[in-house]
């Protein structure tokens, strides 16, 4: 009768030692803020880089908001614009559901159909152009000079959208990566359309496409391999 009563009473210290332990971990826990919604992300992510990127396009091509109004009366620009800027924000708001537990898995496919109506565009300003100048004067030579400009006007979009990505859980880091590569380069080339010159923004748009699914790749290369080292 006395060890039972004995091990009765030692249960019970234990369990009151367990339940103190408990509520005393509990109790320096901070509160789960729970995530935004990839939207309300993707969105704030518009909010600070865009401007930063119009910026860096008007400032690199020596130009001022009048031209930009003047560029965007063109319906075929404005057509380019809207399959540039919808990349930008499908492929970003992709980025961050892969980064959000919870969210569609099949989320990397918004941005197929206008990233294909961007490159069509090119393709067809490309056709247009050689029909105009000839194939003597046509050239598929990489313009070397543009290229600063491309990684300028992109990084204000890749930076904030890395810091995003840190918040969440990269459940497929390598599509997650290849994504935001693709939301930051076609931010950037927003900025760099709308300010460049007419006459040379076929051959440069068709060399950003390049860098840019160069940057793809290797962006989503690279991160796949840091993410499953550490």
């Amino acid at each position: 009768m006395m060890t039972k009563t004995l091990r009765m009473t030692t249960q019970m210290t234990v369990d009151m030692k367990t339940d103190n332990l408990i509520a005393q971990l509990a109790g320096g826990l901070e509160p789960v803020k729970r995530m935004s919604h990839p939207g309300v992300r993707m969105l704030g992510w518009i909010a600070l880089a865009l401007p930063v990127s119009l910026f860096l396009g008007a400032m690199l091509e020596d130009q001022n908001i009048l031209f930009a109004l003047e560029r965007i009366q063109d319906p075929s620009l404005l057509t380019e614009l809207i399959a540039i800027f919808a990349t930008a924000l499908t492929a970003g708001y992709a980025a961050l559901c892969c980064a959000q537990p919870g969210r569609s898995t099949k989320a990397w496919m918004l941005p197929v159909f206008p990233f294909i109506a961007w490159l069509y565009l090119i393709g067809e300003n490309c056709l247009s152009l050689y029909e105009q100048i000839g194939p003597d004067q046509f050239s598929f030579a990489p313009i070397w000079a543009c290229f600063p400009a491309i990684a300028t006007t992109g990084f204000a979009p890749a930076l904030v959208m890395v810091i995003l990505l840190r918040r969440g859980v990269l459940g497929q880091p390598t599509i997650s990566a290849a994504l935001a590569a693709l939301a930051a380069a076609a931010l950037g080339a927003v900025g760099l359309r709308l300010y460049h010159e007419p006459d040379a923004t076929v051959m440069l748009l068709m060399w950003e496409l390049i860098a840019t699914i160069t940057l793809m790749a290797l962006t989503s290369l690279v991160f796949g391999y840091i993410y499953r080292r550490g």
